[in-house]
């Protein structure tokens, strides 16, 4: 968490060739960002890895070098990521899993807790419904895995190219997204925060 202001319009992801950072403003004053880089699973920065962000990313475009600058070092957390299949059963009788559990996903669209909030709202709903909970959970694992299935093989899609290899692939394929249209990514980005997406219909 950075301990500066951002403007709204700038919220959102940047991309680059193995690297990606994204950043949302919380409130007037702060402002959260998680970075993703290609590399050795394990692997620690000497030097802290705020320092070494700093140094990889610094020839970005702001916000990125500010909400760098301005990050407090115990503010930021190191994980590997991993990849995981989707479960392949989300309900059987009285037991049903959500959320990661059910559909774990990478982090290129920023949707993991999204659809677990998601898959609160919608579960919730249908357990209200009836006494027949079993049947909820049924349902619930039917509908929810035409949405989400979707979302996530958008983000492993977004993620192979950031990763493509050689890095410059990955750097032509970032290039070339400036010839997406601003008004159908806006669209198709309204389409996946839809509020539709709580209705338990279909």
């Amino acid at each position: 968490m950075a301990n500066c202001p951002l403007d709204a319009e700038l919220s959102g992801e940047t991309l680059g060739a193995g690297s990606q950072v994204g950043h949302v403003p919380l409130g007037d004053e702060h402002t959260y960002w998680f970075a993703t880089q290609r590399a050795p699973r394990g692997q620690a920065a000497p030097d802290g890895e705020l320092s070494h962000l700093r140094q990889h990313f610094a020839s970005w475009a702001d916000p990125i070098p500010t909400l760098l600058a301005t990050t407090d070092p115990d503010q930021v957390l190191r994980n590997d990521l991993y990849d995981r299949a989707t479960a392949r059963c989300w309900a059987r009788g009285p037991v049903v899993i959500a959320g990661d559990a059910a559909h774990p996903m990478r982090p290129h669209l920023g949707q993991g807790g999204c659809q677990g909030l998601e898959d609160a709202a919608v579960l919730g709903a249908l357990a209200v419904q009836g006494p027949d909970l079993a049947a909820a959970f049924a349902r619930f694992a039917t509908v929810r895995r035409r949405r989400v299935m979707a979302i996530v093989r958008e983000s492993q899609l977004i993620g192979r190219v950031v990763n493509l290899r050689p890095p410059v692939l990955g750097a032509t394929a970032m290039r070339a997204s400036v010839l997406v249209p601003e008004f159908a990514l806006t669209r198709h980005l309204a389409s996946i925060a839809a509020r539709g997406a709580f209705a338990p219909t279909g």
